[in-house]
């Protein structure tokens, strides 16, 4: 067992340090490999957010005019940059590879421990393989929020398997201010302690102090969130400024199947396909999976097609743990599991190369 938790806490780090040197070498001028969100969070991180009058615009896409700000972001992962930023000298590039790296293992030491109790050491040990080697493990390491949101969310499982009511409130407020989707996923950690105590789902509604008393430690969350709700609508007027700020990439509340194949670019329609591959997968192992992780994997898919949009579909789906956690599963029995991973990170490192020489499909 340790010698796994070595081996991939090292392997996640490890990757790091492979994209720096393969980021100077493919492209100098980009070595530092901020694009897309990575740039408004090093814009966050250095400058904060702007104060906008009431009811002034927070965002907008019409054709060609396109308005964007950075209340669309949520703030911790900003935050624990400019912090690093101030206690190491590093420029902001270093810092998200440091993060990442660090992130990074942080993710797979949790992640082997969920997965240990849930299937067996074994399963544990390749599904967190899995998790690493996925080709979309890139967002793990490039200033980007999902290293930290799986810590947080991978965390909370942790704290309620250990009845650790503090570490649970700890790591779900960390959820909730990292990503919008991590107020959502709650409901999912009380689903999670009520099967953890062996009790059917309509307990819930039947014993609502039963499912308090395993769940108060979400309060803090909850006050978490409605903490940054009241800075917003101190600095904008708008306490749900985030949400008004995402017509700035196109994105509202609308049926689900609206923002599928709705423009004719690449992009859009490889995130499409993908996203409809994936509803197909979360729709075939449903039955391999206990009802709070098929409901973590719907909120989490479902969540953003609701805002009428299929892009970073595929960074989204980095952080649905359930999903390689039957992969090790499966990976365990099979005779090719090594190449079978060495040919996923492969796709990775290619993913990699699309984002350095900015020809990638999608953020």
């Amino acid at each position: 067992m340790r010698r796994h938790l070595l081996l991939v806490c090292l392997f996640a780090a490890g990757i790091g340090l492979i994209y720096a040197i393969l980021g100077r070498y493919v492209d100098g001028a980009n070595a530092d490999c901020i694009s897309c969100d990575a740039g408004w969070y090093k814009r966050i991180a250095l400058n904060g957010y702007p104060e906008v009058g009431s009811g002034e615009d927070l965002g907008h896409w019409q054709g060609t005019d396109i308005h964007q700000t950075e209340w669309a972001f949520f703030p911790l992962y900003p935050w624990l940059v400019r912090t690093t930023l101030h206690a190491t000298g590093l420029g902001v590039g270093q810092v998200y590879m440091v993060l990442g790296a660090l992130l990074s293992a942080l993710l797979a030491l949790m992640a082997y421990h969920l997965f240990s109790y849930m299937q067996g050491a074994t399963s544990a040990y390749w599904g967190v393989l899995a998790l690493l080697s996925q080709p979309f493990g890139i967002y793990f390491h490039l200033g980007m929020t999902e290293a930290l949101f799986l810590c947080a969310l991978l965390g909370c499982f942790l704290a309620v398997k250990k009845r650790w009511p503090w570490g649970l409130a700890f790591c779900a407020s960390i959820l909730v201010l990292t990503r919008p989707n991590g107020l959502f996923l709650l409901p999912v950690l009380v689903l999670y302690a009520n099967e953890l105590d062996g009790n059917p789902v309509s307990s819930l509604w039947r014993d609502p102090m039963g499912a308090f008393q395993r769940s108060w430690p979400l309060l803090f969350p909850l006050a978490a969130f409605a903490g940054w709700c009241i800075h917003q609508w101190h600095m904008t007027g708008e306490p749900f400024a985030f949400s008004a700020a995402q017509a700035g990439w196109g994105r509202s509340l609308t049926w689900p199947f609206k923002g599928f194949f709705n423009a004719g670019d690449l992009a859009t329609q490889f995130d499409s396909w993908f996203t409809i591959g994936l509803l197909g997968v979360a729709f075939t192992v449903r039955k391999q999976l206990p009802p709070s992780l098929n409901l973590l994997l719907w909120v989490s898919i479902l969540l953003p097609l609701f805002s009428g949009s299929v892009a970073s579909m595929p960074r989204f789906t980095t952080v649905l743990f359930p999903l390689f956690l039957l992969a090790g599963n499966w990976l365990a029995g099979q005779r090719w599991k090594v190449p079978i991973l060495a040919m996923a990170f492969m796709l990775q490192l290619g993913w990699f190369v699309l984002w350095l020489k900015g020809d990638l499909l999608t953020c």
